[in-house]
């Protein structure tokens, strides 16, 4: 049994809490152990939204108006994949019904423990004064993949509107089913800890997921796994937001 509480310390504005082990921790095998506190540096949460049945409809809505204009967003992206077209946010709807509410949350909380080099967090600017700069749409096909690559901007976020594959399968294929570290079709969060060493977050691709979105600060590394063996296309929408 535990408690957890502040300690008193701050970091960088965000509270140090501890985990104060009480007398039924005092034991182990017979041995007395000393009371002690475990001291949990702060950290920033990834922020994992699923949206109603009218925001989606709005985002199918947009990607048809894509489709139409073919406006090619491949060029400015990292993606090796087949299609990205830039989308339109018609008069701010996403932002104004979503966004903008679910980042200045996050902005609260957070804001002085992002070290964002662009556009940075610590910027004297209202959260408030956000707007989406970056919009697009994403069609990946089997075999191809989004290699590691971080964002310009503040905030980020990521929609999965249809994922046609399940990871358990992928994780079963031949090429990887032996391996230490399956990753087939994950989408992968990546960050140093407080070691300095590299680590990462796999998140599983299955149909379940659709109609979510991911929101981080936009200079996390991420990368998309390639997926095999399925002929129909994954589409995510992604978007970054700046301060005015």
């Amino acid at each position: 049994m535990s408690d957890k509480k502040k300690t008193g310390f701050t970091y960088q504005g965000i509270p140090v809490h501890n985990e104060k082990k009480n007398s039924e921790d005092t034991t182990q095998h017979g041995i007395p152990v000393p009371i002690h506190e475990e001291m949990h540096l702060p950290n920033v949460p990834l922020v994992k939204i699923k949206l109603s049945d009218e925001i989606m409809d709005y985002l199918w809505k947009r990607i048809e108006v894509a489709s139409e204009d073919q406006r090619d967003a491949n060029g400015n992206l990292a993606g090796n994949i087949s299609k990205s077209l830039y989308l339109t946010d018609k008069d701010e709807y996403f932002y104004k019904n979503v966004l903008e509410v679910v980042c200045y949350n996050y902005y609260l909380k957070y804001h002085m423990s992002i070290p964002c080099f662009r556009n940075s967090f610590s910027n004297t600017e209202t959260v408030k004064g956000l707007s989406i700069k970056n919009f697009w749409v994403n069609s990946q096909r089997k075999n191809e993949f989004n290699p590691l690559h971080d964002h310009g901007g503040v905030m980020s976020f990521v929609i999965w509107m249809k994922i046609p594959t399940r990871s358990e399968d992928q994780h079963a294929l031949p090429i990887v089913a032996a391996s230490n570290t399956p990753s087939a079709s994950d989408f992968q969060m990546s960050y140093t800890n407080i070691f300095g060493s590299i680590c990462s977050v796999n998140l599983a691709m299955d149909p379940e997921v659709e109609g979510s979105m991911l929101l981080f600060p936009s200079t996390m590394m991420h990368q998309v796994y390639p997926f095999y063996e399925c002929d129909d296309d994954r589409i995510s929408i992604s978007g970054n937001l700046y301060y005015k």
